[in-house]
């Protein structure tokens, strides 16, 4: 029997999902992405806001860029960090509304 299209197109986005989920799940991590919805930041600038080390940082930074949910753009000197998915973006609009405002 074969599996219709669309099933399988819902499996790989449950996929997709479960993992930008597990993405999501560590504080630090999630605390980085929030930050970034307000728009690019550098690595210091985020170490700053998230109170961890630049060694800290840089670590999750990689791993975020590694699973596609920040891109870094050369400016002069400077690693600037921004989303890189506009639907990342709006997930954590709504998280931050729902959980994080009074």
């Amino acid at each position: 029997m074969q599996i219709p299209v669309s099933i399988m197109k819902m499996e790989k986005s449950c996929e997709d999902v479960s993992q930008l989920l597990k993405s999501l799940a560590h504080p630090t991590r999630l605390m980085i992405l929030g930050h970034l919805t307000a728009g690019p930041k550098t690595v210091g600038k985020l170490t700053e806001l998230c109170e961890v080390s630049q060694s800290q940082m840089s670590h999750f930074l990689m791993r975020l860029s590694y699973e596609h949910l920040v891109k870094a753009e050369k400016q002069g000197r400077y690693r600037v960090y921004s989303l890189a998915d506009k639907r990342l973006k709006k997930l954590l609009e709504v998280i931050q509304k729902e959980y994080c405002s009074s």
